[in-house]
């Protein structure tokens, strides 16, 4: 059994999770797009790769940044942007996928 914490498990694959999902976004935009029901253009391909690029990036660094004085801090930091991103994509207009705004 690992040594870790619940808790640390738990942030271990939300961090995970954020790599993975970024790196699709990164590496396979219309899967990803296609995903959320998203149609897009090239423009939402290149702001689905920026996205993902910044999710794992924000993974890798909860990640290694376990320990350090500032832990806490970034993982704050990581989890008020994505409850932000949720309450954006949540309260979209009709415009956007059904199963996005889900």
């Amino acid at each position: 059994m690992s040594g870790k914490s619940q808790v640390d498990q738990l942030t271990d694959g939300i961090n995970y999770g954020a790599i993975g999902f970024g790196a699709l976004a990164v590496l396979a935009p219309r899967l990803f797009q296609g995903i959320y029901g998203l149609k897009g253009d090239g423009n939402l391909t290149a702001m689905s790769r920026l996205w993902g690029s910044r999710t794992a990036a924000i993974g890798a660094i909860g990640l290694l940044s376990r320990g350090s004085g500032n832990y806490k801090t970034l993982l704050a930091v990581g989890t008020a942007m994505s409850v932000v991103d949720t309450l954006v994509i949540a309260n979209a207009g009709p415009d956007v996928a059904l199963r996005s705004r889900v």
